[in-house]
């Protein structure tokens, strides 16, 4: 029988996990539609996406960052402090996407072919990134609604913006690509359009939240320095995680075609799982920053631990069904024989993979629940540097995909070591309590 922890555990991450997949449902409903315009638009989709999944990873720290100084301002009984943050948080959204937006508009010609487009894929991907580009402020606020709920503990709440925006550009895709005809572009009106919804809704659906918003100026500088170095944080934590990955990509370019193809095939199931696994982070985050804001430490060393186990669980769960689905989970994404042949050899260690990754993402959200980011940032980045080192130099000593994927557990066996030596400390309790008494 599971015990009240475990259930509210699960009570949270359960909706969170089909929240997070809710964002790649929608690159892939685009992509079916814009599919059948021809190759030139579904080029210039995959492309400009990827620049967008870039800005999503970059800036996530908005996410992160609110939900756990919400949590602990809720912990702590001072709501008028959460709701300060929340709005803050909606100030800093507003501005770093106005900038970033008119920054991919004005350079979405270059973006472009900086990322080596041939000549026929320049002017639609450079359309489609201009639209969307519009959209970025709503993506950033989104965020923020995103972290606000998830800082009171509801997950309930974004899992149904997230269908609602997901049905809004199912619809609309749909219907501005081909009955109206405005192919390409009527797909990045209607991304835009169902990201506007989702801050529309978020904007309705806050006063559940039941945290004061009125009355709240720009932060001042103590505040701004406390958001300052949270987002710095998180930034270099997100971004160390994402050159390193990149090390590792590249070093499969250098190998060749194949291997470059296959890596591609495993990498993709890889960040499959780590959604799929993201829903435990959630809810760490959520319970932790809670009951330290509280000042129960002993609940949130008891919370790390059982997230610890939820995580190993669902980490063995995943290798189970991935080794299950070895026979045929490499031909959902590629027909190609020596591509299939070579993802399908290595296949075996993305899925026993899963029971490192699976703690990882667990344990991430505890200590971004107690705002541990200084720690996670540095640790983050040293797993980086040994992943990305390790993979180039497989490629240079012509190692294959099987050194690459080393490489990657490599890192996530670096990050899970650092993690679980933090867990049984008492540091990492108490990391966040100086950012709630500033305000």
């Amino acid at each position: 029988m599971l015990g009240p922890r475990d259930r509210r555990i699960l009570a949270l991450a359960l909706p969170a996990t089909v929240t997070l997949i809710a964002d790649p449902v929608m690159g892939l409903v685009d992509t079916a539609v814009v599919g059948r315009l021809g190759a030139a638009q579904l080029g210039a989709l995959g492309l400009s996406i990827s620049v967008f999944s870039a800005v999503s990873w970059i800036f996530n720290f908005l996410v992160y960052g609110t939900t756990s100084t919400v949590a602990r301002a809720v912990g702590a009984q001072d709501r008028e402090a959460a709701g300060r943050r929340v709005v803050h948080a909606t100030q800093v959204a507003l501005a770093l996407g106005l900038v970033v937006g008119a920054a991919l508009w004005l350079l979405a010609p270059w973006i472009v072919r900086a990322l080596g487009a041939v000549d026929e894929l320049v002017v639609p991907a450079t359309e489609y990134l201009r639209i969307r580009a519009v959209g970025v402020p709503l993506v950033l606020l989104a965020f923020v609604g995103h972290g606000a709920f998830r800082g009171v503990s509801d997950t309930r709440t974004p899992l149904a913006v997230a269908v609602g925006a997901n049905v809004v550009n199912a619809v609309l895709t749909y219907v501005l690509v081909f009955p109206l005809g405005f192919g390409l572009a009527g797909a990045a009106w209607a991304t835009v359009a169902a990201e506007a919804v989702a801050v529309a809704a978020f904007a309705l659906l806050f006063r559940r939240v039941g945290l004061p918003l009125g009355g709240h100026r720009w932060p001042n500088r103590v505040q701004l320095l406390a958001l300052v170095i949270v987002s710095r944080d998180l930034f270099l934590r997100t971004g160390g995680l994402l050159l390193g990955l990149l090390a590792v990509s590249s070093a499969a370019a250098r190998i060749g075609s194949v291997t470059a193809a296959s890596h591609q095939v495993l990498f993709q199931t890889f960040l499959l799982i780590s959604f799929l696994m993201d829903g435990f982070a959630t809810a760490g985050q959520a319970m932790v920053g809670t009951a330290l804001g509280a000042g129960d430490e002993d609940e949130a060393r008891a919370t790390g631990r059982a997230l610890l186990r939820w995580g190993i669980g669902g980490g063995a769960m995943m290798a189970l069904l991935l080794l299950v689905a070895t026979p045929f989970g490499p031909r959902i994404l590629t027909d190609e024989p020596s591509v299939l042949l070579a993802a399908t050899a290595v296949w075996w260690l993305v899925a026993v993979g899963q029971v490192i990754s699976g703690p990882v993402f667990a344990l991430d959200g505890v200590f971004m629940g107690a705002e541990d980011f200084a720690y996670l940032r540095t640790w983050t980045m040293v797993a980086a540097v040994v992943g990305g080192v390790s993979a180039q130099l497989v490629a240079t000593f012509d190692g294959g995909l099987l050194g690459l994927w080393v490489a990657v557990q490599a890192m996530m066996l670096v990050r899970l070591l650092s993690l679980v030596l933090r867990l049984r400390g008492s540091g990492w309790t108490r990391t966040g309590a100086a950012l709630v008494t500033e305000e």
